[in-house]
């Protein structure tokens, strides 16, 4: 299942977006919905390969994949609720309200959550292209052994 390797990127392309007031406005719920959805399905995508490796013959390679699908978990999760948390202190700093030191915390709280989002964000993105090359490898690696060291496909000489 590969829609994380898509959904979690674009999460984090919309969370540098929503540095721009206008745009969170325009976007920033939508960003949270899609960052919920990566979510699901990542976790979706962490069970069924737990459930493949049962199919499949057990390697270094293998064992380091499945392990390292779950390292992204608690950083999309972060990633989601700094998301949720910028949009809720926009929405209260919109509000008519004349109060300047409710008005100063809130500001730094907005600043100080998208920062935690763009940091959780890069982490999620690095998690998913680490997985991603490790399952990549996890598949690969018998092949590209046998291209390295000339083992040709099929029997037949293919100069």
């Amino acid at each position: 299942m590969h829609i994380p390797v898509v959904l979690i990127p674009l999460g984090a392309l919309g969370a540098v977006l929503m540095c721009w007031p206008r745009l969170r406005r325009a976007i920033g719920w939508w960003v949270c919905a899609l960052v919920m959805v990566a979510g699901i399905v990542t976790q979706l995508a962490i069970s069924a390969g737990q459930d493949l490796e049962e199919y499949v013959r057990e390697t270094d390679l293998v064992r380091d994949h499945t392990r390292m699908g779950e390292n992204v978990r608690p950083w999309l999760l972060l990633m989601f609720l700094a998301l949720v948390g910028v949009m809720l202190v926009d929405r209260a700093l919109r509000r008519d309200d004349t109060d300047e030191r409710r008005s100063r915390l809130l500001r730094f709280a907005g600043v100080a959550l998208s920062v935690a989002s763009l940091v959780f964000s890069a982490i999620s993105v690095y998690w998913i292209y680490e997985i991603g090359h490790s399952g990549s490898k996890a598949v690969w690696h018998s092949t590209q052994v046998k291209i390295d060291t000339g083992a040709s496909h099929g029997g037949g000489d293919d100069r």
